[in-house]
Order: C-alpha cells, then sequence, then structure tokens
C-alpha cells in the first residue's frame, strides 16, 4: 500500500470520511461492504468500529439519515408524501410510513400538517441576494449545538497559530440538521472560517484531526436575519422555511444552512444579537 492508502489514514478520519460520503450520496444504493472497502476495513471489522465510534450501526445511520431528509421534505417542500417516500429509498407508501412513523411518532401526512400550521414570516424580512462562493477550513461537531463551543475554540486557535486570519475572522456556521427532526446527540454543525484571498491555503493532509477543507458554493441565497439568543433561532428557521418560501414556490439546494453571527457575542447583550440565517436556492 502507498502513504496515502486507507490504511494509513487515522481510524476517526476514515470514519469521517464514510460519514461524509454517505451524506453526499444518499440517493446511491450504499452497499455497507463497498463504504467497509472506501474506508479500508474488511466488513467484520468495519461494522464494530463505525457502531463504536458513532452509536449506530452503518446501515441504521443511513436509514436515519434518509428519515430525516424525508422529514425536512415534507416539512419544507411541496412534493407528494408518495414522491418523497420514493425518493427515501422506499418502495412503497406503506413502508415509508411505518418507518416514518417509528421514527417520529406520526404519519408523514400528519408531520407536514403540523409544519405548516407554524406562523408565518413576513416576506419583506427575506431577502434573496447572489454571495459568491466562499472556501473555508472547517471543524466538525456532533452532538447538541449548544455544545460548538469546543469547536470554534480549536478553529481559532489553529487559525491565529498558523497565520490563516486576516484582519477580523469571517466566520459561518455550517449547520446539517433540524433539532426538531435530528436527535440533539446526533445534530452535525461545523465551525468554518473563510479562506480570505491572499490567506495560503493550508494542505489537508497537514491538517489535525477532525480539520477539514470546505467550499460553500455561489449561488442564489435566501437570507433572513435573527434578532435575539441563539437558542431561540429555531423559531425564525421555522418562519423562513417552514413559511416564507414555501409561499414562494421556491426549491432549496440539499445541503447545510450557513448562520452568520453579524454582532460579537462577547460584548452584545443576547436580546440584541443579529444571526443571518442563509440558504442556498436550487
Amino acid at each position: 500500500m502507498t502513504a496515502t492508502s486507507p490504511a494509513h489514514i487515522p481510524w476517526v478520519e476514515r470514519i469521517l470520511a464514510t460519514l461524509g460520503h454517505v451524506a453526499a450520496h444518499l440517493d446511491d444504493d450504499l452497499d455497507p461492504r463497498d463504504l467497509a472497502r472506501r474506508a479500508g476495513f474488511s466488513p467484520h471489522h468495519f461494522h464494530r468500529v463505525f457502531r463504536g465510534m458513532t452509536g449506530e450501526s452503518v446501515m441504521g445511520h443511513v436509514r436515519r439519515l434518509r428519515l430525516e431528509r424525508a422529514a425536512m421534505r415534507l416539512k419544507h417542500g411541496e412534493a407528494p408524501v408518495t414522491a418523497v417516500a420514493l425518493s427515501s429509498g422506499y418502495g412503497s407508501h406503506e413502508a415509508f410510513t411505518r418507518a416514518f412513523r417509528d421514527r417520529f411518532g406520526v404519519a408523514p401526512r400528519d408531520f407536514r400538517d403540523a409544519a405548516r400550521g407554524e406562523a408565518a414570516a413576513d416576506d419583506a424580512a427575506v431577502t434573496i441576494r447572489s454571495i459568491e462562493a466562499r472556501r473555508c477550513l472547517a471543524v466538525r461537531h456532533v452532538g447538541p449545538y449548544d455544545g460548538v463551543g469546543a469547536a470554534w475554540d480549536a478553529l481559532l486557535g489553529h487559525a491565529y497559530a498558523h497565520g490563516l486570519v486576516a484582519g477580523a475572522p469571517r466566520t459561518l456556521g455550517l449547520v446539517h440538521d433540524d433539532p426538531d427532526i435530528t436527535d440533539a446527540a446526533h445534530c452535525r454543525y461545523e465551525a468554518a472560517l473563510v479562506l480570505e484571498p491572499g490567506v495560503p491555503v493550508p494542505d489537508a493532509a497537514t491538517l489535525p484531526e477532525g480539520f477539514v477543507l470546505r467550499t460553500v458554493p455561489a449561488g442564489r441565497w435566501a437570507t433572513l436575519v435573527h434578532v435575539g439568543p441563539f437558542d431561540t433561532m429555531q423559531a425564525s428557521y421555522d418562519a423562513l422555511l417552514g413559511r416564507a418560501l414555501p409561499r414562494r414556490g421556491i426549491e432549496l439546494a440539499d445541503e447545510p444552512t450557513v448562520e452568520v453571527t453579524l454582532d460579537d457575542p462577547r460584548t452584545t447583550p443576547p436580546e440584541r444579537l443579529r444571526t443571518e440565517i442563509q440558504v442556498r436556492l436550487a
């Protein structure tokens, strides 16, 4: 094997790469034997390592992500329930309904109806604008969102120590999951620093464990500014994604939401703290 083969990559990096591959290929036929090969493990050991590191089986992880994506589509999209079921890998409406009810406690149609009953956003508060691509260095966090501080500390500590900050740092929070859908223990978040022009892009092979290079793509983005503490942001998410954009007939890209903190949390009272929520349009 060469120095870049999977066997020479730390186990945690191989499992993180597997998680990223699964998230990016949920529409594909994800064979556990192929995932084991990609990670550089035998199938027998791969299942034990994956479960030990993530707390769930590999195919249980795939099924959970597919169901959670289906819930997001029901909550924020207009596709019929049958179409959502088929796009989630279920051969029938009945099989999807059983799995969905087991996961969320309600039938898919009832879940959608409840989501649509939430308060509407003021359309005037929603802005759609073009945003250029953003090249970032990011640190991944898995767990409750109120625990992301450690990821930010690790990211900014490394960035300042290695000369990756030019002036005031421009930062983004990449939010993968809706805490109303995904259990807090499985919520995925990335603390990201925008690498400004003129700042050298780090060599991915030399980054510390858990660090990744990430590009947030250019495009048209719907934005809404939330005012208040971070722990009250769900209401603004629901207003933007649950009402304002569906009323406009807008389709969203299947990728993380971006949060941009517009004020310094260290000096701004929580009730006045502004955070811009950004969602890329398909």
